[in-house]
């Protein structure tokens, strides 16, 4: 049996369809829809129902998926045992991303990661994007995870949790209590954002220049934890993107979702392009 045809039936039905197997696996979508045909034509029975949308398996696609992922889990193991060997007994994986992803995103995805691989030695890097593309694409950095799309011609740049813009007030803000705000209602009051040269700062300025206003910034920060901070004590509001708000900082907030002046982004895991993946790199992508 060709493992190529089975990993790409495996992926299908583990990510819930061929969009997000391919990927994942770094194919296009036609490839592995081609990968799980003939992987059906090769054993000589159907493995998944095509009568619905999502992905339904027959009763012989389930006695498959559950022989498959104990094969691919035992494959993870012995790359993880032996491959790490190979490079003095130790696994390593360097990761880059901003001071939001690593705070907020990271540690629940680290917990898993470092329970299957217990011997990794992880380096975690927080860099601004820029920093992050370059040194992927110089090979010093195994992933990176930025809130764009990096767009440059040596790396896979891979879309895996979205986010959006909002605007946050203190609890007691006079914006807190409206039910329609303009761009123009929030230059009436100081404003909190981040340094001029990020790539956030820039996504935020962007509706207001096309409208010709221009923000009041009273406090420029480099940190969304910081902007969150200082807007919670009152010294202005901001727009700032959702990754960091949570329960208890909501408790001081006002949260309004800035759905008409900013589109739905996407955190991008990158790597270099044509490049090998070691078990532990695809593995990390993995649990996002």
């Amino acid at each position: 049996m060709d493992l190529h045809k089975l990993r790409g039936f495996h992926s299908v039905v583990r990510h819930g369809g061929f969009t997000s197997a391919a990927r994942r696996l770094h194919l296009t979508q036609p490839s592995v829809s081609l990968q799980v045909k003939q992987l059906e034509r090769e054993i000589g029975t159907q493995l998944l129902d095509r009568k619905f949308r999502r992905v339904v398996l027959t009763r012989e696609g389930e006695v498959l998926y559950e022989l498959s992922q104990r094969l691919f889990e035992t494959e993870e193991e012995i790359e993880s045992r032996f491959q790490s060997k190979g490079r003095r007994g130790r696994a390593r994986l360097v990761i880059a991303s901003n001071q939001s992803v690593a705070a907020h995103l990271l540690p629940p995805r680290l917990s898993v990661f470092t329970s299957r691989y217990p011997g990794a030695e992880i380096t975690i890097l927080n860099m601004r994007t820029a920093e992050i593309v370059s040194g992927v694409v110089e090979g010093t950095i195994d992933l990176g995870a930025v809130l764009i799309d990096a767009r440059h011609p040596s790396l896979e740049s891979q879309p895996v949790l979205p986010y959006e813009m909002v605007l946050i007030t203190p609890r007691d803000h006079p914006l807190s209590r409206r039910s329609r705000i303009s761009l123009s209602d929030i230059v009436q009051y100081p404003f909190i954002s981040y340094t001029r040269d990020t790539e956030t700062r820039q996504l935020i300025d962007r509706p207001f220049q096309k409208e010709k206003l221009k923000l009041p910034v009273k406090m420029a920060l480099g940190s969304t934890d910081l902007i969150i901070k200082y807007v919670s004590l009152g010294y202005g509001v901001a727009i700032i993107h959702n990754l960091n708000i949570d329960e208890a900082n909501r408790a001081d907030l006002h949260v309004r979702p800035m759905k008409r002046h900013f589109s739905r982004e996407y955190v991008h895991l990158i790597h270099r392009r044509g490049e090998s993946l070691s078990s532990e790199t695809r593995a990390f992508i993995e649990l996002f």
